[in-house]
């Protein structure tokens, strides 16, 4: 772990501080302002936390790597920080907001650890290391955050050692850009800076006499003296943030008072010492962190948003899958019909001799007809079972398949003399049925698209590519890093390829039915195959010069 700073937590202006330092660091590593701003709120969370339930908690931010990933992370530790269980809301919140959260509690102390990851998995070079480092060295603050708490520590430091020196103390007050102040323990001023009468444009006396009342936000007035009282009743440090009129613009802007209890010599308070300093730029900060609760409501709308989208989406594909169980369904029930029609239309040609000319003809018409309507209807079923009806992917040796095939074509292929020439090909995973449908249609058409008196001549041939070599037209259905490219090949009449989207739609067909037999599915059942399997299908052509079809697949990595 590679510890970048260490903050100590001792009030809200440290709170500020942790928050900008959690920010810039995020801000350092690459993080989004988005992810910056989730980072250092979860920080400013625990830290809040541990002020409230510590006695003197550290805060320390560093890198890490862990399990190949490298993580920003947040230690938030103290010898007496109890954690109790159930968390509560400012805890849970920031465990939403991070990716994990540890708490342990020991005889030795209490401690938080927060870890984010970071977008990059790759761990960060001594260089940057140091670099992030001396981006929070103490000679070179971030922020005015940074000036304010060394001044305080500063302050404190000078407040102890210059008691007996009240000229040097006040000619050392008056050259810091704060109001600085020694006080009674009943508020009364006896001692200021020249700040006080810069600020508010009145001396002590007066304010004495009103008790700040003319500079003091109404709204903010009776709680000043009501924690005042309090504090200084129990001899507690005094903190507290309110408005104060600016004599300069007369408006009034947020400060923050804080207070220090000195003891005497015979260990008495004698007194209270400490600054007042504008916060006000830093109010946005505090806005901010104040908005949390919305940030969650807004962050809850979101994720009800993104349940409604995937019911939407489970919709959709239930949807999707009774229209295929439709279509299923449809084309199985016309079977029956069409089987009656061909059995009658077979019993009318047995009655040949009785027919007369022009029934004879309409008779083969029909029977013509119905015998491409069985052929849809069966290309039809094959195109629906692809969606309603799914195998578990098994290793499919391509050779094996692709002879099989063939031996299903055995009559066009001698037919037309064709020669197929097979090259390597892979074992890949898959559904076996599918991909038979797939290089059984392929093969079909080489062997019905060819030239007339040209045997067929075709190649089946296999190269494997890398996803960054796929053609920029190909969009597989399931990234991987390498591809099977499988390309059937042959000599045929072609076709343009300003047609090729056309061609693997459902019924789409570029000849009519009385040159070539088919009925327009058999490329979209290669499509719908192709993305069932992760993959992707195209065609490369001209006419008269055959045609190339590729299909993609994705290659499964097996873990070892």
């Amino acid at each position: 772990m590679e510890e970048l700073i260490k903050i100590s937590l001792d009030n809200e202006m440290d709170l500020i501080l942790a928050h900008k330092r959690a920010m810039k660091l995020a801000e350092l590593v690459g993080l989004s302002l988005a992810s910056q701003t989730t980072f250092a709120t979860a920080v400013s969370e625990v830290a809040r936390y541990a002020i409230e339930q510590g006695t003197g908690p550290l805060l320390s931010l560093s890198t890490d790597r862990l399990r190949g990933k490298q993580f920003l992370v947040a230690v938030i530790e103290d010898k007496n920080l109890p954690v109790a269980n159930p968390l509560n809301q400012g805890l849970l919140y920031a465990q939403r907001l991070v990716e994990k959260m540890e708490i342990t509690n020991t005889g030795k102390g209490g401690k938080i650890i927060l870890y984010y990851s970071l977008p990059t998995s790759r761990k960060p070079s001594p260089e940057q290391i140091d670099y992030w480092r001396a981006q929070f060295d103490v000679n070179h603050s971030l922020s005015a955050y940074d000036e304010i708490k060394r001044k305080n520590e500063q302050l404190q430091e000078l407040a102890l050692r210059l008691q007996a020196s009240e000229q040097h103390y006040q000619r050392v007050t008056n050259s810091l850009p704060l109001l600085i102040f020694t006080a009674n323990q009943a508020g009364q001023l006896l001692y200021t800076n020249s700040w006080l009468t810069e600020l508010t444009g009145h001396t002590l006396q007066a304010i004495n006499q009103t008790k700040w009342a003319k500079i003091i936000h109404p709204s903010d007035y009776e709680g000043f003296w009501a924690l005042w009282n309090k504090q200084a009743a129990n001899y507690l440090p005094f903190q507290y943030e309110c408005r104060l009129r600016d004599a300069a613009t007369q408006t009034y802007l947020w400060h923050l008072f804080t207070a220090q209890p000195v003891k005497s010599d015979v260990e008495k308070v004698a007194a209270w010492t400490g600054f007042v300093v504008n916060i006000h730029a830093q109010t946005l900060v505090t806005q901010t962190l104040r908005q949390n609760e919305e940030l969650a409501q807004a962050k809850e709308k979101l994720e009800q948003s993104q349940r409604e989208l995937e019911s939407t989406v489970r919709e959709l594909n239930r949807s999707n899958e009774d229209l295929s169980q439709f279509a299923y369904i449809a084309s199985h029930d016309l079977q029956e019909p069409l089987r009656k029609i061909q059995q009658f239309g077979d019993l009318l040609q047995t009655r040949n001799n009785e027919l007369s000319g022009d029934s004879r003809t309409y008779l083969g018409r029909m029977q013509s007809a119905a015998n491409r309507m069985s052929v849809l209807i069966k290309d039809l079923l094959s195109f629906s079972r692809l969606s309603t009806r799914r195998e578990a992917p098994v290793p499919v040796a391509l050779t094996a398949l692709i002879n099989n095939c063939l031996e299903n074509l055995s009559l066009p292929i001698e037919e037309t003399q064709a020669q197929i020439h097979i090259h390597t090909l892979p074992i890949i995973e898959g559904e076996a049925s599918q991909l038979g449908q797939l290089f059984q249609n392929l093969l079909s058409n080489a062997l019905k698209f060819h030239q007339q008196d040209v045997p067929p001549q075709i190649h089946i041939q296999s190269q494997e590519i890398a996803s960054a070599d796929l053609p920029d037209t190909i969009k597989p259905a399931r990234q991987s890093s390498l591809y099977h490219r499988i390309e059937v090949r042959d000599n045929g009449i072609g076709f343009d390829e300003k047609y090729l989207d056309r061609i693997f739609q459902v019924f789409q067909r570029l000849h009519g039915k009385n040159e070539f037999e088919g009925t327009g599915v058999g490329l979209a059942i290669c499509q719908k195959v192709a993305n069932n399997h992760g993959g992707a299908i195209t065609a490369t052509s001209q006419p008269g010069e055959g045609s190339t079809f590729q299909v993609y697949l994705p290659i499964i990595q097996v873990a070892r």
